[in-house]
Order: C-alpha cells, then structure tokens, then sequence
C-alpha cells in the first residue's frame, strides 16, 4: 500500500472515495465514471479500496490514486479502521466519499471523523424492496453512526424518501444524484461481424439479453421461464446471459431443464458491453424486490436498445414505458415473456424505441451530469464548513 503524498496543492480540493472492491458491477461503474470525470483542475481525487483492486481497476485513469487492501492480512478487519485513519491523517482529505453499505461505509466514516475530515459523504445505490419495509436497511452500527454523515446521495428519490421515514435520517441532508451513463461509449451502432460469428448470431436471430450479476435477486430464472415462451414463438429468439455470479451453475442447471441450451449462452463477465448492447435487440431485467438505478438500462438507453423490466425500483424513472421499453410486473413471467416478444416480433416499434431510448439518455442521463452533480454538493458542502 502506497504512502500518501500531502504535497502542495496548487489550490485543488481533495476527495477520497471508498468501497471494497472494483469489482464488475453497476455501483463499481458508476464509481469508475466519477472519479475518472472529475475535473483535474478542481479535485485531486483518491479510490480507497478495503480489498483487492478489482478488474475495473484497469479502467480507471491515472490520474486517480488507486490504493486498495486495507483489510489486508489475518487480522484485516481489525486493523482496517487505524490503517484508514493513518491515510487520511496523511494525505488529509477535504472530503471523504464512502459508496455503498457494509464495512467501507462504517470504517470509512469513523476513520474520516478521527483523521478531522472537512466533510463526510455516503453514496447508497440500494432501493428497498417490499421485504425490507419496516426494518433498517442501514443495518444496526451502521445506522448509529449516521450522525457522523454531513450528507448521503441516494441514486432515486424513493430512497432518499425511505431513509427519511425508515430511518430518520434528514430530508434535507440527503441528496438524489442520478446514475449516468457514457453516452460517447454507448451508441447506436452495428455491431462488430467478430461478435456475431463468435457468438453465432446470424442476420435473422433476435436477441435478447440480460446483463446482470448471476446472484439470486437478479432473477434470472424467471428469465429463463420466459425465454421458453418466447422461444416457442419465436423460433429465431436468442438469448444472451452476461455476467458471472455465485448462482450461474443453478441457472445454468435450470436453463438444461427446460431444454434451452441451444438458444441460451452464459457468457461470463465480459469488458465489451458496448458491443453486446449494439448486438441485442432488447435488453432485460426481472428481479421482484431490491434495483435502484441498473446501469444496463442506462446503457441500453444510450446504446438506442429497447428495454423490458420489472416496474421496481428506480427503474420506472429510467424506462419510459411504451416509447423507449416495457415496463411489467415483478414476477409475472407471463406479462415478461409477452413484453419481450412483442418487442422482438415489431420492428416499428423497436425503431420508434431505438431512437426515443438514445434521445432519454442525451437528455437525462449524462455521466457528466452526474459528475458535475458530485462536484457541485462536495464543493457546497465544504464553502458551508467554512462559512
């Protein structure tokens, strides 16, 4: 673990963001596009990781200080926290930025307090599902020290309402800050002839895809019901599961069962999400309890492909149902298979959602709004310390 440098400034702020680990995942991407947006000339910036690095450490710019395994070693969860506060001591902080609940969100705020960190800052991505209403989603000590937060970001405005009412957390102490997408990345464009030959995707297949950690509450097997519907009408349908997780053998199991292996691939964690946007002709979702703001909808936005998804979450706020996707119910494979033929079978209506989706993302969802948008609350919050 590198030392940290408390050089002079030349008059930019600090800011220290913390997770676990850069992982591929939504919160991780989001994470990844801030810091490496932030403007140079304004913010010396740090990612401060309590565990290993993580595969999207290799797309974080270098100009960002990358320093991971606080919890190193047997003892890791125990000598994380003075590690932490040594750092900060050290290369002293204007703000420090904890993202996403568990141990970075306690270890990091109790370490910015005793290093006498400026400002406090927490990013939660999760929006609470019908299970978790009338219990904490914070979690116990997490909770007790919310007192230590000068501010929390939530992604939808649901939770910010939610940790008001649930957890008495401050309204106005909360901030929402939309998730935001590379809309220069994500395009409509063809996809790579490369692609479609590796994959085996001839001119008149339709493509559905799911982009999603494989772990139980992504729902993947009610993907996989509604895939054998519409593969029994749609004999051109095929189906792309990308992403990896504790639960791919189940899925992989269940999708043997009802004897799709020949229109199903797993695909795995991959980096060339672009190109499998590019490459389906809808993109989907059906988890029933717990989504905030999927970054996969934003990038299905601004990549001009149609969305179907379960109405939870954040996810009405990003799908415009019937002009840029479909919205259905949580856990009616019936209502998720027929959303996903219908846009499968209805190329005027997947053209009319191609070019209603791309223009959502330019209007609504930039990942500079959403840079500018952090820039903004930090600085807000530090010329209010001062004052």
């Amino acid at each position: 673990m590198p030392e940290p440098q408390a050089s002079a400034r030349a008059g930019r702020r600090r800011v220290a963001f913390i997770t676990t680990s850069m992982i591929v995942g939504g919160q991780e991407r989001v994470i990844m596009d801030v810091v490496n947006g932030m403007d140079q000339a304004q913010w010396e910036v740090a990612l401060l990781l309590t565990k290993e690095r993580g595969p999207l450490c290799d797309f974080v710019k270098n100009h960002v200080l990358v320093v991971p395994e606080f919890r190193r070693g047997a003892l890791g969860a125990f000598r994380a926290l003075p590690r932490l506060v040594r750092w900060m001591k050290a290369w002293k902080p204007d703000c420090v930025f904890t993202v996403g609940l568990g141990d970075k969100f306690l270890l990091g705020r109790i370490a910015a307090q005793r290093a006498g960190v400026p400002v406090i800052l927490s990013g939660l991505h999760c929006t609470p599902g019908p299970e978790h209403v009338g219990r904490t989603i914070l979690g116990k000590w997490n909770k007790k020290f919310m007192h230590l937060n000068h501010g929390v970001t939530t992604v939808t405005e649901d939770l910010r309402h939610y940790l008001h009412e649930h957890e008495g957390y401050p309204l106005e102490k909360s901030h929402v800050i939309p998730n935001g997408v590379d809309t220069e990345h994500y395009h409509p464009h063809d996809p790579p002839a490369a692609l479609r030959e590796e994959l085996g995707i001839e001119g008149d297949h339709k493509v559905a895809s799911i982009i999603a950690a494989l772990r139980p509450e992504k729902r993947h097997d009610l993907f996989l019901q509604a895939a054998r519907q519409v593969a029994d009408q749609l004999p051109q349908a095929r189906f792309l599961i990308v992403g990896d997780g504790p639960s791919r053998a189940d899925f992989e199991l269940q999708c043997a069962d009802l004897g799709l292996d020949e229109v199903v691939q797993f695909l795995g964690s991959r980096h060339d999400i672009a190109e499998i946007q590019a490459l389906s002709d809808v993109v989907c979702l059906a988890s029933t309890d717990v989504e905030s703001a999927p970054i996969c909808m934003l990038e299905a936005l601004a990549s001009g492909r149609p969305q179907v998804a379960t109405a939870i979450g954040g996810i009405p706020r990003i799908i415009d149902d019937g002009k840029t996707g479909l919205l259905v119910p949580p856990g009616d494979v019936d209502a998720l298979a027929a959303a996903m033929t219908r846009v499968l079978s209805n190329d005027v209506l997947a053209a009319q959602m191609r070019q209603a989706s791309r223009q959502r993302a330019l209007d609504e969802f930039s990942v500079d709004k959403m840079v500018r948008a952090h820039e903004e609350l930090i600085e807000r919050l530090l010329q209010a310390k001062r004052s």
